[in-house]
């Protein structure tokens, strides 16, 4: 297994980014792949929902580690960018928020993948095509655009459709790949970091997760 690292990013707050990174980790993981996952977000979102997790279940197994990493201590970040670099698995990152934060332009230039969630209504496409403009001219990363909490019940909508088109005028082959939605359901409104998929949820995410994957397996080689 040669490493990969994996960003998930974004300018737009509500997108769904540390969701989409913790059921990465768990699926890439059922997948056989080995997996860790760095919390970059000030918040430490993902890393306390871990604690919640096994507080309330503590004998479950856990399926992949999760560690914080401090973005405040640049020297710290730039050593374990370094270090995971060795690695033979998967590096998942769950970025911090707020694009600002210096420690992202080390984060940023480690990465083989940026995982851009973005939902499909004009202001968050709007944001997604500046902010992987931006990225573009400065990252070498594949960025990997996927659109987030689609509904069925609103997708024949005037706008929703609009916001498809654009977005993937904009972003797909010229600033990288949209992948097939993840749909809005009530599988994935919560995550558990400790939970196997059931079939259902396994299937929700696969078709999305499916050209990243290849990504992963096509490096491996």
């Amino acid at each position: 297994m040669r490493n990969t690292v994996i960003l998930f990013t974004t300018i737009k707050g509500g997108t769904g980014k540390t969701t989409i990174c913790a059921s990465t980790a768990t699926f890439l993981v059922e997948q056989g792949i080995p997996t860790i996952v760095l919390d970059a977000d000030v918040q430490q979102s993902l890393s306390r929902h871990r604690k919640r997790d096994l507080a309330a279940h503590p004998d479950e197994e856990i399926p992949w580690q999760v560690e914080f990493l401090n973005t405040t201590d640049i020297d710290k970040v730039q050593v374990t960018m370094r270090k995971i670099k060795d690695f033979p698995c998967c590096v998942l990152i769950d970025c911090p928020g707020n694009v600002q934060d210096k420690a992202l332009q080390v984060i940023f230039e480690s990465a083989d993948i940026a995982v851009i969630p973005y939902e499909l209504n004009s202001d968050s496409v709007d944001a997604t095509v500046l902010f992987a403009e931006l990225f573009r001219k400065n990252f070498e990363a594949k960025m990997y655009f996927i659109p987030n909490k689609v509904s069925c019940v609103y997708e024949k909508r005037g706008e929703v459709r609009k916001a498809r088109e654009d977005a993937l005028k904009a972003l797909n082959h010229k600033l990288g790949t949209v992948t097939p939605d993840i749909r809005l359901t009530t599988l994935l409104n919560g995550y558990s970091t400790l939970d196997t998929y059931n079939y259902k949820k396994r299937t929700v995410i696969r078709e999305a997760l499916a050209p990243i994957i290849r990504f992963i397996q096509q490096k491996s080689k």
